[in-house]
């Protein structure tokens, strides 16, 4: 029998599998069978909702950007963050709006 290690034991927690790929006993109830309780067998339950916050209407859609910064600004911004108690991405998103409308009036 193998040795129970820390690295097992979450590894059984987070996918519910040994080390060897063998399902774990639990007798835990899964989250399916607690979401249709009280239905008529056969009955299944269809979960629409996306993961994440709901948009709000009228928001605008966002896209993830990668791209590489100096790290010295990447503090400078990091630090503006915790001092105006806000977040690193509504600065850059502030800083870019000014920089394109200064751009457009040109």
């Amino acid at each position: 029998m193998a040795r129970k290690t820390l690295t097992s034991g979450l590894l059984g927690t987070v996918t519910g599998l040994s080390k060897e790929g063998e399902p774990e006993n639990s007798t835990a109830p899964k989250s399916s069978d607690k979401s249709q309780e009280g239905l008529k067998p056969g009955t299944e339950v269809i979960d629409k909702r996306k993961p994440g916050r709901p948009k709000v209407e009228g928001e605008e859609v966002e896209v993830n950007v990668t791209f590489r910064l100096p790290d010295s600004l990447i503090q400078e911004v990091r630090m503006l963050a915790v001092v105006e108690r806000t977040t690193q991405k509504e600065i850059v998103i502030a800083a870019l709006r000014e920089y394109l409308a200064g751009k457009i009036k040109q």
